[in-house]
């Protein structure tokens, strides 16, 4: 009774959730773009892979985004803000528009919730609702989680070097510049996962994550993301654009535009905490 009285409350609570990727990107992926790091040669996939998790955690962060999800000719846009502590800690919240303000979520390690306004209540999000699609957008609340290291789940494996098109920021303009990058597969080495295979495509000099293919076990690809807008902040290179598209949809696509970013930033405490969603 309480799974499905919680199914209620989301499905009634139309939202989009597509930030709640973005604690596994602003809370996680963006600290891939930390500053450059020393090319070397003849890496091993396993090697690489550990540059860029070690580049994924930041001391503190602070962003703000402007969502977009495109569903055929339909497009619904949120804005929101986003506070991170270490890898395995985010929250966010929503500030439009107004039937979605005030709708936070809290991430601690594997373990999500979700606070309704509506309803003045907070719901775990567990079990068979971590793979649901999240109200029209691209991602599941299995994608949030990912504060494991990847080298944790999955064997790492160079298959290649690619040249890749990636959108950077030169002061007011934006400029596409060819960027040499690893391919590498990452394979899974654990049982019940929901992407088998991932195939990244990693910056050969900054060690930034240019693009990600996600793959069934049957072998059937799933979704696909993209980086680009690469902005300099304070020493860090950092995205300010992101894309995913779900290929088992047509017409559906996700973006994310980071309107501001704030890195080492002092942050109350008892802003991850349940007690902070009410």
């Amino acid at each position: 009774m309480k799974s499905k009285r919680n199914d209620q409350l989301m499905n009634n609570y139309k939202i989009s959730t597509f930030w709640i990727f973005i604690i596994g990107i602003c809370f996680g992926v963006g600290g891939w773009m930390f500053g450059f790091a020393d090319k070397a040669l003849a890496l091993t996939g396993e090697e690489i892979i550990r540059k860029v998790d070690a580049n994924m955690t930041f001391t503190t962060a602070r962003t703000e985004s402007r969502l977009v999800i495109h569903i055929g000719n339909e497009v619904r846009e949120k804005e929101m803000i986003n506070y991170e502590k270490g890898r395995d800690t985010g929250y966010a919240e929503f500030l439009s528009p107004p039937r979605d303000k005030g709708v936070k979520y809290l991430k601690i390690a594997d373990n999500m919730w979700m606070y309704l306004p509506s309803v003045e209540k907070i719901i775990k999000i567990e079990g068979h609702m971590l793979r649901q699609s999240m109200m029209g957008s691209d991602f599941s609340y299995e994608d949030a989680l990912e504060s494991t290291k990847l080298l944790e789940k999955y064997a790492a494996q160079v298959v290649t070097e690619e040249t890749i098109s990636v959108s950077f920021q030169k002061g007011e303009e934006q400029v596409t510049k060819q960027r040499p990058c690893y391919v590498i597969d990452l394979i899974a080495k654990v049982k019940d996962i929901t992407y088998y295979k991932r195939r990244i495509w990693v910056d050969k000099e900054v060690f930034i994550p240019l693009m990600e293919e996600l793959f069934a076990l049957s072998g059937k690809k799933l979704k696909v993301m993209t980086m680009g807008d690469i902005k300099k902040i304070k020493g860090r290179f950092y995205p300010m654009y992101y894309t995913m598209k779900n290929l088992l949809r047509s017409d559906s696509l996700t973006e994310m535009f980071v309107t501001k970013a704030e890195f080492d930033i002092e942050v109350p405490p008892d802003t991850f905490t349940q007690r902070n969603l009410k």
